[in-house]
């Protein structure tokens, strides 16, 4: 593993591996969409309720306004950090410990607010899996690899074969039918812990007990959308799996890709 990797430090160290389909400018646009229309409703709200607290006071009208002021600066300030660090790759969110408002406040106003949209709920499911990736990558070099987990989803392995490998995916004898062969050859080569879920909570399972630092996880926009968010605060790279048979049956992966985020997550 060492010699590979060594290997792999004379191939370009910078780049950003973790390609995506406009994604991100989508969950970025909606956000800011969200944010404009709450603090459209605020105005509204405060130009109602104005004339009443200055009867009352005349020091509350000027307290909305500060109030109103302190929102536009904390929440229009975060999403300036997300989008900038989202769009060129810049770590310039500040580091905290607690709940990411990402995580717990965009996901599901996005959702909710694409979803008047007309937008494919699924497609904001893959968007907010790509804005999650730009941001982790952008903070890469804080994030600890020294128990990296690899979680791959069972649908990836062929119809017909025979063979167990929930949990222990050297039982894979590598026939080549599915992508299952090449993910063992790499995760195999790269010294990483890797495991094969059959399901959200089994994946939960796995996380509990092995207590990774890092997650590299495969799986369609809405079981990584939700893994994301269940694993939070550790961190969980995404890769979105290809289904030309249909969603959970004989699925792919871009292994290339794979390969190729990993080593670049364990080199940085």
């Amino acid at each position: 593993m060492r010699v590979y990797l060594r290997m792999q430090r004379t191939i370009n160290r910078e780049g950003l591996p973790l390609k995506d389909s406009g994604g991100k400018g989508l969950f970025i646009g909606l956000s800011w969409a969200a944010f404009l229309i709450l603090n459209a409703i605020l105005l509204l709200v405060i130009y109602m309720v104005y004339p009443r607290f200055a009867m009352i006071h005349s020091g509350l009208p000027i307290a909305l306004w500060v109030i109103w002021g302190l929102e536009i600066l904390v929440v229009g300030g975060g999403f300036l950090l997300i989008t900038i660090t989202a769009t060129t790759g810049l770590d310039v969110l500040y580091p905290h410990s607690g709940e990411s408002i990402t995580m717990r406040v965009l996901f599901p106003t996005v959702l909710g607010l694409g979803s008047v949209f007309g937008f494919d709920r699924l497609r904001l499911m893959e968007a907010f899996v790509d804005t999650n990736n730009s941001l982790l990558w952008a903070q890469r070099k804080r994030l600890s690899t020294e128990k990296t987990l690899v979680l791959l989803p069972h649908c990836l392995q062929h119809h017909e074969c025979p063979w167990r490998i929930t949990f222990d995916i050297k039982n894979c004898k590598r026939c080549g039918k599915c992508d299952i062969a090449r993910l063992a050859e790499i995760t195999e080569r790269l010294g990483v812990e890797v495991r094969v879920a059959t399901g959200g909570t089994l994946a939960r399972k796995v996380v509990k007990d092995y207590r990774p630092t890092v997650i590299l996880a495969v799986a369609c926009g809405r079981d990584l959308s939700s893994g994301i968010i269940d694993s939070h605060p550790i961190p969980v790279f995404g890769v979105l799996n290809e289904r030309p048979n249909g969603p959970c049956f004989d699925t792919g992966v871009d292994t290339s890709r794979f390969e190729e985020i990993l080593t670049k997550m364990l080199l940085d």
